[in-house]
């Protein structure tokens, strides 16, 4: 008895070699693979292939376990549970939620494909859970996909965040320059923005390589200015100083003849371009809401027109292109001081801010910022195809903001004088 069975043990394990080195099967690469689909095949017995010893048994019961239920072997013997189209789903689902403005951090990508594999006809199939390590495998075996830092944006950023809020104020900026046939060279963006401390974050989200991550919410916060910005040269920059983070209407009038006004008037004179119409994009904070302001920028053939509120981190250059490579200069110099005093932290980002500055407004970073936002002329496409048509926010109310577009401003007199100011 006990001679039979070593007999056909190894008649079997002769079997099993001749058909790992035949035509039919040395194709498949993975060993493990070849080993389960002759078992499959009927060539040799489970036992036969065990026996070999080449793989441990929980790994060949596994993967013939896999191809039964017509699914692909892993190397390890576990069914990969992405395959064939439902791998492409999964990825074309993370490019739309991503482009969305969705967060996708890991744990929502190990969601997304466990519903993909799951959505299936057959009533009896099992449920298949994803682990941690099969959805960080997958991102890692697509190289359009990379993990990196969020971008942090309220909720009234991404309530705008859509096709339905955007369309109009594009098709009304798109025919202010069909009108005025603006030289790219006399389209301006005037905005403040905040600086802080540099942080690190260790939240990394999913998102195609060549594309910018999704959104994650956060309030955003307001600091009054410090006294450690005194010191920046004067000679190379134009400051403005004042105690609060936002600037206010009184300072804003102060400035807005002398820097901005002049700036445009001086940048016309230089082109020779004397007689010719000026865009001014600004947004729509009510310190901007002074008629006798654009009064005077009328009078010098300069169209102003205002973002539509919470827009601005799509909409505005300054924000698409010169701010964001600020702040990422400061995040690179940045060299925390010994001291944990904020009064220590806020000099050290004084030391290597008119480096950065220098860095930001070069002209390529100033060049691409207008054109991923989409306000030059019949440019806003690519950008509006990224967002979704409409968003599952609700935006909040205006009250403390005005909109030279004519649909939110609060002052009638006002609205007039634009409209007409604009030809709308």
């Amino acid at each position: 008895m006990k001679i039979a069975v070593e007999q056909k043990r190894i008649a079997g394990q002769r079997k099993l070699r001749a058909a790992m080195k035949s035509f039919d099967y040395r194709r498949i690469d993975n060993r493990l693979e070849r080993m389960a689909r002759i078992v499959v095949d009927g060539v040799v017995r489970i036992t036969d292939a065990i026996n070999s010893m080449e793989f441990s048994r929980k790994r060949i019961k596994n993967a013939v376990r896999a191809l039964r239920n017509k699914r692909l072997v892993s190397k390890v013997g576990r069914p990969q549970f992405v395959i064939g189209d439902k791998e492409q789903i999964v990825l074309d689902e993370i490019i739309i939620e991503s482009r969305s403005g969705s967060c996708l951090p890991i744990r929502k990508v190990r969601e997304l494909m466990e519903n993909v594999i799951n959505d299936t006809d057959d009533e009896d199939a099992p449920n298949i859970n994803v682990s941690m390590a099969t959805a960080y495998q997958f991102v890692k075996r697509h190289p359009e996909l990379k993990r990196s830092s969020p971008k942090n944006v309220d909720v009234n950023r991404l309530a705008v965040s859509c096709q339905s809020v955007l369309q109009p104020w594009h098709s009304l900026l798109d025919g202010l320059h069909e009108k005025n046939e603006y030289c790219k060279e006399l389209i301006f963006n005037m905005d403040e923005s905040s600086l802080r401390v540099p942080t690190n974050t260790k939240l990394r989200l999913v998102h195609p390589k060549n594309e910018n991550p999704g959104f994650r919410k956060e309030p955003q916060k307001c600091k009054s200015l410090p006294d450690e910005m005194k010191p920046l040269p004067s000679q190379t920059l134009d400051i403005w100083l004042n105690r609060s983070g936002r600037m206010g209407c009184n300072q804003f009038k102060k400035n807005s003849h002398s820097t901005l006004l002049q700036g445009i008037i001086d940048r016309r004179k230089r082109m020779s371009l004397e007689n010719s119409r000026c865009l001014l994009l600004i947004d729509s904070h009510t310190s901007r809401a002074d008629p006798t302001i654009w009064r005077e920028f009328q009078k010098e053939n300069i169209e102003v027109v205002t973002f539509i509120p919470h827009s601005t981190h799509i909409a505005q250059p300054l924000d698409r292109g010169v701010l964001a490579v600020l702040k990422t200069e400061l995040q690179t110099k940045y060299e925390s001081p010994s001291s944990s005093t904020s009064s220590s932290k806020r000099t050290a980002l004084v030391d290597v801010l008119p480096q950065a500055i220098h860095t930001a407004l070069s002209l390529a970073v100033i060049e691409k910022a207008f054109a991923t936002s989409g306000v030059l002329h019949n440019e806003s496409g690519p950008i509006l195809m990224k967002l979704p048509e409409i968003s599952e926010y609700q935006p909040s109310t205006h009250s403390n903001r005005f909109d030279f577009c004519g649909k939110l401003i609060a002052d009638e007199k006002l609205l007039n004088d634009w409209s007409e100011h604009l030809g709308i």
